[in-house]
């Protein structure tokens, strides 16, 4: 379904993706863990087209993402849906119309049409009535919820999940960890979820992959993953204070590309 080649990504001179070679199989989920700042968003935004790489390839159905034209390029992002670090909600936009907003934008349908979808995508995350709250109207658990159905209403071929989890009690997050594998089995959806937290790792991953200074360092199943001997694994998935990765704490980059709210936050 997806396959990056070589890639290698910049900012300010500093280098952030080194070389990552990641292949994504079509109908699985893959999870890429990693330290915060090391990469993952930026790989993401590479993956449909936000940010252009200075050197490799991203593939997506056998296109080369960087080579489309901007109409082409809008075309194939509407194989797919993110849900954004933050949900990234519209503030000054109902939950219809953000939850719509592709729809309502792009696709031509008439309105009947579009809420109908809307209510289905809302239903699908476990919402109901509640198309004309505002997102100030809603708790962080919600707006997550919200940003989800957003990404799952013009039904999309992939998923791209920028941390999930992040921000939410362990009941919520575990709650969002169920939808991803509910959705990815009832719509049969390629997802891909970057995250750093293990236990959603775990849960909703088929595959988990590793980047760590820039380059794809682990790749296997979550049983893989959890029975490594390569220490750099080790040490991120339990967490401790000590090990190879701490040696090199000063010098993990940045990421410059933390995703705001909807690239232009409350508005149209």
């Amino acid at each position: 379904m997806i396959k990056i080649n070589n890639l290698y990504k910049s900012f300010d001179g500093r280098p952030v993706l080194k070389g990552v070679d990641l292949e994504i199989r079509k109908g699985e989920t893959l999870v890429i863990i990693g330290r915060s700042g090391c990469g993952k968003s930026v790989l993401l935004k590479n993956i449909i087209g936000i940010i252009q790489p200075e050197q490799g390839e991203v593939m997506v159905a056998g296109q080369n993402v960087s080579q489309l034209s901007g109409r082409e390029l809008m075309r194939l992002r509407m194989k797919f849906g993110m849900l954004f670090q933050g949900a990234a909600l519209f503030d000054s936009l109902d939950v219809y119309e953000n939850v719509g907003f592709g729809l309502i934008e792009h696709s031509g349908l008439p309105k009947e049409k579009i809420r109908d979808r809307v209510k289905w995508a809302l239903e699908n995350v476990d919402l109901t009535e509640i198309e004309d709250r505002k997102p100030a109207e809603l708790s962080g658990g919600m707006k997550k919820r919200v940003g989800l159905a957003r990404a799952i209403c013009h039904n999309p071929e992939v998923i791209l999940y920028d941390e999930p989890t992040t921000g939410l009690d362990p009941i919520m997050a575990d709650m969002i960890n169920e939808l991803i594998v509910r959705l990815s089995r009832q719509l049969q959806v390629t997802s891909v979820v970057v995250t750093h937290d293990m236990t959603s790792a775990y849960k909703v991953g088929t595959r988990i992959a590793m980047l760590y200074e820039g380059k794809i360092i682990a790749d296997g199943t979550p049983d893989e993953i959890k029975n490594s001997d390569n220490q750099i694994v080790r040490q991120f998935i339990t967490g401790a204070a000590h090990g190879p990765i701490t040696a090199n704490r000063n010098h993990e980059p940045a990421d410059p590309e933390q995703p705001g709210e909807m690239e232009g936050r409350g508005k149209r």
